[in-house]
């Protein structure tokens, strides 16, 4: 068996330049569990995953600042030889070209041999689904597996989409829905995405892959109790009645601090300057995030059950949280399973002073439960949530198809 994933991920050696060349929010989350997954691929099958990548970046000239994208090749390992695929990025002209390019590369790898093959797709994007009809058609015997991490009309949640982007969108995710028939397996973050979706094929829940850390968790020690979010900064997600819980703290020794850009972010630096406790700095690279939510006293999602979308979400904000060791106070989304009740800090209720009451109490942990439900969580995403242990899951459903 041959396998390939086609991905929208950022190579090692790219991202230098995507970051300078970006006008927007990176997707650091999403581009951390394709590697995840890709390691853990290449852990369980006996032969090499071909990597067949599309840069997540954004069009231009509004959102990036180059018209075309180069196409290279990249390496995870002295015998792996990946392909990030050049396309016009061009406003409008982008989407037809990227499919057109996946077409081509994908045409051409299956036709390399004849043995049998797997491809290996993450999200249902248009650009994808529509070259994969193409390859079901002219190769029916590949099979393809889906790694649907958002569904395709909830991907977007800025409030600040006008509304020819808003139909776009639907446009789009109208054609993503319609190539479900030619997917053979899909791999889902919450059990509600295949009622959704309507799945009838074989399906696996996997709600996301941890980010392991070789070092053991510290409690934070310091004199400052530091409340950390780190994400995109969208007034679905709840940040700002994070930052107005917050501020109705009165105590001089805690710390907001915010990273990463969205639709609030306008909002979030004027009350930066009301108050000075609250510290915004902006999109970091990932290695300081993940430095920053070990050395936090506590990490928060502010994300409510209260949006449709979150019965077809799991976090994987949440997945990163708990794997730092650091105490995550979170709200029960009916996406997340009940196995995590005894690892994350729950509000009790949608009230901005049930919010502020919880990260209190987490912050002051008087009885040290928060610092040892965080260690237990460290433990538990460690040994049950890591990339090999997840997607033996796939491996098991491939082989049983």
């Amino acid at each position: 068996m041959k396998y390939a994933f086609l991905t929208s991920l950022i190579p090692k050696q790219l991202e230098n330049e995507v970051i300078s060349c970006s006008k927007h929010n990176m997707q650091a989350a999403a581009n951390a569990l394709q590697w995840h997954i890709y390691d853990g691929l290449c852990a369980n099958l006996n032969e090499k995953v071909n990597i067949i990548n599309i840069l997540p970046i954004g069009s231009f000239p509004q959102y990036y600042t180059k018209p075309f994208i180069k196409e290279n090749y990249f390496a995870t390992d002295k015998t792996s030889k990946h392909i990030n695929i050049g396309f016009c990025n061009v406003k409008f002209i982008r989407r037809y070209h990227q499919s057109k390019k996946v077409f081509k590369r994908l045409k051409h790898w299956c036709a390399e041999n004849n043995e049998p093959k797997t491809i290996f797709v993450y999200t249902l994007s248009a650009h994808f689904t529509n070259a994969l009809k193409k390859i079901k058609k002219l190769y029916p015997t590949v099979k393809i597996c889906a790694i649907v991490a958002d569904l395709p009309d909830m991907i977007s949640l800025s409030s600040k989409k006008s509304l020819l982007e808003k139909l776009a969108d639907k446009n789009l995710a109208t054609r993503s829905y319609s190539a479900i028939y030619c997917i053979d397996a899909f791999v889902l973050l919450t059990k509600q995405m295949a009622d959704y979706m309507a799945i009838k094929k074989p399906y696996v829940v996997m709600e996301g892959i941890a980010t392991i850390h070789n070092d053991a968790p510290q409690k934070n020690t310091g004199n400052l109790k530091n409340i950390l979010y780190t994400g995109t900064l969208h007034r679905k997600f709840g940040v700002l009645n994070l930052v107005e819980a917050f501020m109705k703290i009165d105590a001089p020794d805690y710390r907001l601090i915010l990273c990463g850009v969205g639709d609030s972010e306008t909002e979030i630096k004027e009350k930066a300057c009301e108050d000075d406790r609250i510290i915004y700095k902006g999109q970091l690279k990932r290695d300081e995030i993940l430095e920053l939510q070990r050395n936090a006293t506590i990490l928060v999602n502010p994300r409510q059950n209260n949006e449709e979308f979150t019965k077809y979400s799991f976090p994987s904000k949440n997945l990163e949280y708990l794997s730092s060791g650091t105490p995550l106070v979170a709200y029960k989304l009916d996406g997340i399973p009940e196995e995590y009740s005894n690892y994350i800090n729950y509000v009790e209720d949608d009230s901005i002073e049930s919010l502020k009451r919880k990260l209190m109490e987490v912050c002051e942990d008087v009885n040290g439960v928060a610092h040892e439900r965080a260690l237990s969580a460290f433990e538990f995403v460690k040994n049950e949530k890591n990339a090999q242990k997840q997607t033996e899951k796939i491996k098991k459903m491939l082989d049983a198809l």
